[in-house]
């Protein structure tokens, strides 16, 4: 004795009618119906976890890059300021050497002195505090912006060091 095995058929029209109409079963019957010719949906966990961890990746590598184009201290020289054509107000920080004898202290408080990058040259005003190491010949980077006198203001002064430490002369 053999037997066979026939596979699912197919609701006929009538059949599927009679679903709708709300005999045999009403709204359940024919949600069961309407799936019966789809295969269930899987949702793979991997897949899931691939998908935030990408996103999550995307979005910290999106914060680091923004968070730190600020943060890193760029200055312009001289020549940089002549190549570039730096705008009339536009803040940017200036570095360069104090040229020698080029350091005075008018009445009106200002520091008044010329940076130099061994090719150019600009005069600077500055409003800042004055840093205790600041003298000719020394590197300073100054925060500020061109004058309409041509001249770089400054309301920020940093001196530039090479880090190692020299005690005091004694008796000085």
């Amino acid at each position: 004795m053999t037997t066979s095995i026939t596979p699912p058929r197919r609701a006929t029209e009538d059949e599927l009618d009679l679903l709708d109409t709300g005999s045999f079963g009403g709204a359940a019957a024919t949600d069961e119906a309407a799936d019966f010719d789809q295969p269930p949906r899987r949702r793979s966990a991997r897949r899931d976890l691939i998908i935030c961890v990408l996103v999550l990746v995307a979005a910290l590598g999106w914060i680091a890059v923004r968070g730190l184009s600020g943060s890193f201290v760029y200055y312009l020289t001289p020549s940089d300021m002549a190549s570039q054509h730096t705008d009339v107000g536009q803040r940017v920080r200036l570095g360069g050497l104090v040229v020698s004898g080029s350091v005075s202290h008018p009445p009106d408080g200002t520091l008044r002195f010329t940076v130099t990058d061994g090719t150019k040259s600009i005069r600077v005003v500055s409003t800042g505090n004055v840093p205790e190491l600041f003298k000719a010949g020394q590197g300073v980077v100054l925060e500020g912006a061109l004058g309409t006198d041509h001249k770089f203001h400054a309301d920020t002064l940093l001196v530039k060091h090479d880090g190692n430490y020299r005690a005091p002369d004694l008796g000085s």
